[in-house]
């Protein structure tokens, strides 16, 4: 198994799906007569989901256009070009990491002059973080060698698998992205 799926499929969510099988065998199936599989048919798709959407991301995320920058520092560089300014603060609860472990990250981008801070206008105990051109042009670079991955993947799928990737896509986005009420 390669090392990126093996890292996927270990966690907490695995083991609480081996467990609700190893619970179902223990009781000889009595749990398939109440929930009529449709449980375990569930569970199973979800861990499959979840694995491979894990190791998917991880694939596309490890394609960026730069050596000289890291998985996380492009994430935050692709954030700031889509908001145009943040606050470390923010920048550090949308990657879910602390606050000195984003300053680290804007150190090392800064150093590297691809974000700019300044003094937030409103608040003089902020800090602005912003994208310099050399910042865009990663982030430009980035995603096109992402798309052109991607597009030589898809170009290798036959006709018929490129419009299931397409029914699945919508379905994914209506199932996991969309907003239900």
């Amino acid at each position: 198994m390669a090392r990126g799926a093996q890292e996927a499929s270990d966690g907490p969510d695995e083991a609480a799906a081996d467990g609700a099988r190893a619970a179902d065998a223990a009781t000889g199936g009595a749990n398939d007569e109440v929930t009529g599989g449709a449980h375990d048919e569930v569970t199973e798709l979800a861990a499959d989901l979840r694995r491979l959407l894990l190791v998917s991301s991880r694939i596309l995320r490890s394609h960026t256009a730069s050596e000289d920058v890291s998985a996380s520092q492009f994430s935050v560089l692709a954030y700031l070009q889509r908001s145009g300014t943040s606050t470390p603060g923010a920048l550090a609860d949308f990657e879910h990491v602390s606050p000195p472990v984003m300053t680290r990250i804007l150190g090392r981008l800064e150093e590297a002059s691809l974000v700019q801070r300044a003094a937030h206008p409103a608040d003089g105990r902020q800090v602005q973080v912003t994208l310099t051109d050399a910042g865009e042009q990663v982030v430009l670079e980035g995603r096109a060698e992402r798309d052109a991955w991607l597009r030589r993947r898809l170009q290798a799928a036959g006709p018929q698998e490129r419009r299931t990737l397409r029914e699945a896509t919508a379905l994914l986005r209506r199932t996991l992205v969309e907003r239900r009420d």
